[in-house]
């Protein structure tokens, strides 16, 4: 039990610790920020960057990155308002099928050539917002007829709308599929020994295109709930949405060497960056400063954990070199306990 606590503390306590700082100190600075409008704003940033990060994150788990998903959103944007003119429901399924189809591929022939994904994806993004400029004969498209996104902009028990209430589903979709799924253990297998999980038999490819198709589906999701709400579409757009994404991935600590990192880490960063982002904005602060204080906080947060991970070694170290003065050899359930 204590053990467990402690790991628990060690996953999360320092993220938490920040979100509770970031929301005490805008309560103080800020008097409007106490409003509901402000937790709104906050659930409402899990509908765009939070349910990419949450795709991305899949991809960093199996310690991958994908670079495509602006482009994927922006692209799934325009096919949603393409055919938005057959209802709400279509235009967004069409846009997360969509957005699924061209993860799985990058995730397939990434895993198939042995290409590097950063390599690979940094082509795609480029080559995927080609296609996005094709689809909407280089031009903005608007919806035909503004009421069939009316659903997406209603509110309802004053924090929530159908936006947030999709993001929360397909946190809780992931989160379970992720924690207690065989496909799920097998991502964080490849992302944590692939070595490893190859020799025993783990699909590599098959878990690496299910990591991407996961990844393409959120951002088709997000990117189609964004320029649906807004009535409108553009192959330019979304420019700044990978950076924040993968920046409220890492706030939240999802490792960038594969196998590290759960659903909640993804819960905290993008609670961390929402709410930094909605202070702001009730301060009217301009959006480069509250770029330049996420940078700064993601930053700093490396730092922390660098140091706090280089403590927890020594920390071993000691207990095992104890074990070994007591014991003159180190039996295996100390090397489990201390972690080595």
């Amino acid at each position: 039990m204590r053990g467990a606590l402690t790991t628990t503390l060690r996953e999360y306590g320092l993220r938490i610790v920040i979100l509770l700082a970031v929301i005490v100190t805008f309560l103080i600075v800020s008097k409007s920020f106490a409003g509901p409008s402000s937790v709104y704003a906050v659930l409402e940033s899990f509908a765009f960057v939070g349910i990419v990060a949450l795709g991305l994150s899949v991809t960093m788990i199996a310690g991958e990155l994908d670079l495509s998903v602006a482009s994927t959103a922006a692209l799934m944007g325009v096919i949603a308002i393409e055919v938005a003119q057959f209802g709400l429901v279509v235009a967004i399924v069409a846009a997360l099928a969509g957005g699924a189809v061209l993860g799985a591929l990058q995730g397939w022939l990434i895993a198939r050539l042995g290409i590097n994904s950063l390599v690979f994806t940094a082509g795609s993004l480029i080559a995927i917002r080609g296609f996005a400029y094709i689809a909407s004969n280089n031009s903005p498209v608007v919806l035909t007829d503004f009421a069939i996104s009316d659903p997406l902009h209603t509110r309802f028990a004053t924090f929530f709308s159908p936006s947030s209430v999709i993001a929360i589903i397909a946190f809780v979709v992931v989160g379970l599929f992720l924690a207690f799924t065989r496909p799920g253990r097998h991502i964080y297998a490849i992302g944590g020994a692939r070595t490893e999980a190859i020799a025993a038999g783990v699909p590599v490819t098959g878990s690496m295109t299910l990591a991407f198709s996961l990844s393409g589906a959120t951002a088709g999701l997000a990117g189609a709930i964004a320029c649906l709400k807004g009535g409108s579409a553009a192959p330019e757009g979304f420019p700044d949405l990978l950076l924040l994404a993968v920046g409220a991935a890492l706030i939240g600590g999802i490792g960038l060497y594969g196998g590290v990192g759960t659903i909640w880490h993804v819960v905290i960063g993008v609670a961390i960056t929402g709410t930094l982002t909605a202070g702001m904005a009730t301060l009217a602060a301009p959006s480069y400063l509250s770029n330049l204080v996420l940078g700064v906080l993601l930053v700093l947060l490396l730092v922390a954990d660098f140091f706090i991970a280089k403590a927890v070694r020594r920390r071993r170290l000691s207990r095992l070199r104890e074990i070994v003065a007591t014991d003159g050899e180190v039996p295996a359930e100390a090397l489990v306990a201390t972690g080595r």
